[in-house]
């Protein structure tokens, strides 16, 4: 970005043409320095992250299978991680499916005073109330979510976090968003700027799937069921004590 602070790195599939299109202007009419990350397309099975899903656990965790986007989805966002640690700086990572806010790159600016010391940014709108302020200058607030939402259209990442979310990563067994949002399993609090730098845009056309069909069996349900209650009383613990 013309501040020099922070490189944006747009995730977006090589085949979604009209979305990385309109992504690509805004950026440009914007004079955002950016960075084009091929995202792993799930449906053809080719790349070597994919090889890390775990379909029991993730069974377990979600009581049906992955969808071939989630996991394209979740390789892609590996992709950015390991960008971040091998650029050794702070990075913002955008899904190509955004809306830019008119006050972006100030409010990127100020983030940029904190994500060393905190590690993980979203920066895009949430619904929880379950949060409080930890930062806070020239109107713009940084928060510490008790309930971590979820959705991965943007956020900032340090590459001491991106270390983390990698080696909590040797297996996928949940989609990205909801990874993130477990802190339990990464040890990384998560944080969120406001106002929010971008949303999610108006995109009609989903690259990650229907989600909603489970495994019809009653042992699979109930494994899911005790699992999720495990899940929540983790990551509510986690909440509390994570820096």
């Amino acid at each position: 970005m013309s501040s020099g602070i922070m490189k944006v790195l747009l995730i977006s599939l090589a085949t979604s043409t009209e979305r990385r299109r309109k992504a690509i202007q805004v950026l440009d009419q914007n004079n955002i320095e950016y960075e084009i990350l091929d995202a792993v397309d799930g449906r053809l099975g080719e790349h070597p992250l994919l090889r890390r899903y775990n379909e029991a656990k993730f069974i377990l965790h979600r009581g049906r299978t992955a969808l071939p986007g989630e996991l394209g989805c979740y390789a892609s966002h590996l992709l950015a991680w390991e960008k971040a640690v091998e650029l050794d700086q702070s990075v913002v990572v955008l899904e190509d499916d955004f809306i830019l806010s008119d006050d972006f790159q100030f409010l990127i600016e100020q983030a940029y005073q904190w994500i060393t010391k905190y590690g993980f940014v979203r920066i895009e709108p949430w619904r929880t109330r379950r949060f409080f302020t930890v930062e806070n200058h020239l109107g713009v607030k940084l928060v510490k979510f008790l309930k971590v939402p979820q959705c991965t259209t943007g956020y900032i990442i340090s590459p001491y976090c991106a270390k983390k979310f990698i080696g909590s990563s040797q297996e996928i067994i949940l989609p990205v968003d909801v990874f993130i949002r477990n802190t339990y399993l990464h040890k990384q609090a998560i944080y969120g700027l406001a106002p929010s730098p971008v949303k999610p845009g108006n995109a009609r056309t989903s690259t990650i799937g229907y989600r909603k069909n489970k495994i019809n069996n009653f042992n699979v349900k109930v494994k899911k069921t005790l699992f999720r209650f495990y899940t929540l009383f983790m990551t509510g613990f986690t909440n509390l004590i994570s820096r």
